[in-house]
């Protein structure tokens, strides 16, 4: 993720530009973000890597 913000002025002068800057500003898209069960999801993960590691040769 980005740690610095942006803050540069500029000037928009398109007409066709300006209509669409105001119809995304008006209508914003809609994220919808998936549900997860991040506890499962990292008792899963520590499954696989002692499978994957049980297989391995020890020194």
């Amino acid at each position: 993720m980005a740690t610095t913000s942006f803050d540069k002025s500029f000037v928009v002068s398109d007409q066709t530009s300006i209509k669409q800057l105001k119809s995304d500003f008006t209508n914003p898209r809609k994220v919808s973000i998936k549900a997860r069960n991040v506890k499962a999801e990292n008792e899963q993960g520590i499954q696989l890597l002692k499978q994957r590691l049980s297989n391995s040769v020890h020194c």
